[in-house]
């Protein structure tokens, strides 16, 4: 019985990884726009997906961690590139400026 679980719970991991995989497949690979004041809509970087403002990122992350949480041990979080940050420590990049959302 306990084996039945292990095996039930390992396919349920196994298919919440490959939901979040081809979330990340469908998503552009780069914002429509850099400006996060010109609708740049949702794209990822392949590890996290990128938010043009908070209010969009915490109702994505909120639904996908409803989405996981019954099925899996995937813990979703969420944050932000801040620009005066990244300019400060020479880290600015693509994803500067934009919220983001990550699982572990």
């Amino acid at each position: 019985m306990k084996n039945d679980i292990n095996k039930k719970e390992e396919e349920l991991r196994a298919k919440t990884k490959a939901l979040l995989n081809t979330i990340f497949e469908m998503l552009p690979s780069q914002p429509k726009s850099f400006d996060t004041a010109d609708d740049p809509g949702f794209w990822t970087n392949g590890n996290e997906i990128l938010c043009p403002s908070e209010t969009d990122c915490e109702i994505i992350a909120e639904f996908l961690r409803d989405l996981f949480r019954e099925y899996s041990n995937i813990d979703v979080h969420t944050g932000y590139y801040d620009p005066f940050e990244d300019a400060r420590s020479g880290e600015q990049d693509d994803n500067t400026g934009f919220y983001y959302i990550d699982f572990d």
